[in-house]
């Protein structure tokens, strides 16, 4: 067979809807059942015989003409990501576990690059990791600078996401180090030169966790948001110079709140850059979301003159994209 991502994506959606059904499982959690057979060369695992001679027979057919080292990682990327999101469709999975797409990613990437510049080494860490799509597309753009070697990290409570995560890392042969965890405990992860998060938005629950995070709120009995304290925690986690990407909603800044966070940033590190994601991302303007570029504080590390606010424009529209990317590099360059 030819080595597309859709090629790859209808084995693996096949296979997954058997397994669904013979299994009576959820299709991400069969997703993970056929992915690791395809890991493990098309041999199906069948604990305890659930499955019939006749459905293990129909598997390996589906199976016997993918060979994954025929496919680049990026295409098993895509291909992961398409039934990833038929996963999430047919699950009903909540909306603070959906995948950021690619563009997305992609574009995170590219301000890395040019903003953060970084180095032939990375250490690059997400907090809230999820299906470990949005790591593993900045990962693969990143890449393609020759001679760079980047190690991935990423922490999440939630244990359907973080299985997910792994099998998702382990098909595409881009290892990440995974630890299941709540991710504002104190976490055994070597410091971070970039930190990248598509942020969950809600509160947060375990008061005695968070007794000494600056941005908790103080009134008694009130909760904390969850992604004012994920930045905290990614801030401590940064390298001095490091710099976090953070997907947030555009209206932040409405939130009589938000002060909390402005001035532990302030104190902490630089708010360099608010990128808004084009409004065809989103249902309407109450859900949009914008990338949040912060620098934390070290010798190297300074002010980029104003904080550059700008509005991305539709990915589809070549022209505008190229002009929006022009100015970012331009603005880096004029405040070096």
């Amino acid at each position: 067979m030819q080595p597309t991502s859709m090629n790859l994506f209808q084995i693996l959606d096949d296979s997954t809807k058997l397994l669904k059904e013979k299994l009576e499982i959820p299709y991400l959690e069969a997703l993970i059942h056929s992915a690791e057979n395809l890991i493990d060369n098309g041999s199906v695992y069948n604990e305890d015989s659930l499955l019939s001679e006749k459905v293990v027979k129909d598997l390996e057919n589906l199976y016997k003409d993918v060979n994954l080292e025929d496919f680049e990682p990026e295409t098993i990327r895509q291909g992961m990501q398409l039934a990833l999101l038929r996963g999430m469709k047919e699950d009903y999975i909540q909306s603070n576990h959906q995948m950021t797409p690619d563009s997305i990613g992609s574009l995170i990437a590219y301000l890395i690059e040019v903003v953060a510049e970084p180095k032939k080494e990375i250490h690059l860490v997400d907090l809230s990791v999820g299906t470990g799509n949005l790591l593993l597309t900045i990962s693969h753009f990143l890449n393609q600078a020759s001679d760079r070697t980047i190690d991935l990290s990423g922490v999440d409570n939630d244990e359907l996401m973080l299985a997910l995560a792994s099998t998702n890392s382990a098909i595409q042969r881009t290892p990440i180090q995974l630890v299941y965890q709540d991710a504002l405990t104190n976490l055994l992860l070597k410091p971070a030169d970039l930190m990248v998060s598509d942020l969950p938005i809600g509160y947060y629950p375990l008061e005695d966790t968070i007794s000494d995070y600056q941005t908790r709120f103080k009134e008694k009995g009130e909760k904390s948001y969850s992604h004012f304290l994920l930045i905290e925690q990614a801030m401590k986690y940064l390298k001095d110079g490091g710099f976090g990407f953070f997907i947030l909603p555009s209206n932040i800044f409405n939130d009589e709140k938000v002060s909390t966070l402005v001035n532990y940033l302030n104190e902490v590190g630089y708010i360099q850059a608010i990128i808004q994601l084009p409004r065809e991302f989103f249902k309407n303007e109450d859900s949009r979301k914008s990338v949040f570029i912060i620098q934390k504080k070290g010798a190297d590390a300074k002010r980029l003159g104003e904080v550059l606010v700008s509005n991305a424009p539709d990915f589809k529209n070549i022209e505008a994209m190229k002009t929006f990317l022009g100015e970012i590099s331009k603005w880096k360059k004029e405040n070096k």
